[in-house]
């Protein structure tokens, strides 16, 4: 199994079009072979990302993974037309993330980490689905 690491903006027009890629042409291909870990990276220049990227932390540790997928797809496909429902909901997971990416060079969202494979914002499911394979 491999893992594909995901550091996302919940805001962000490049991490919709990924949502798209993962839903029409990734998870069908690779749904079995591949784990998907995503992470929060909200960008400054997005004034929701903080608190819609705690949500869906909060969605993980409470209701499982496959709420907080599902608020992540609501996010990113409204792209800023969903507000974080409940102000001041605990940030620590989300600082986890970022000091993670930090440490790691994310600087652009998204940013995906496939074995020593790292793309950056735009890249094609081609790339994505080679990276895999190469990793297998």
């Amino acid at each position: 199994m491999v893992t594909v690491e995901i550091f996302e903006d919940l805001q962000c027009p490049d991490c919709t079009r990924l949502q798209h890629m993962l839903e029409e042409k990734l998870l069908p291909v690779l749904g079995d072979e591949v784990e998907f870990v995503r992470r929060d990276f909200p960008l400054a220049k997005h004034p929701e990302a903080l608190g819609l990227a705690a949500e869906a932390q909060h969605l993980r540790a409470t209701e499982g993974r496959t709420a907080e997928w599902e608020w992540r797809k609501k996010c990113l496909l409204s792209l800023g037309r969903v507000h974080a429902p409940v102000a001041g909901r605990d940030h620590a997971g989300v600082d986890v993330d970022l000091a993670e990416a930090h440490a790691r060079g994310v600087a652009k969202t998204p940013t995906v980490f496939v074995g020593n494979h790292v793309l950056i914002e735009r890249f094609t499911a081609e790339e994505l689905i080679a990276a895999v394979q190469d990793s297998q």
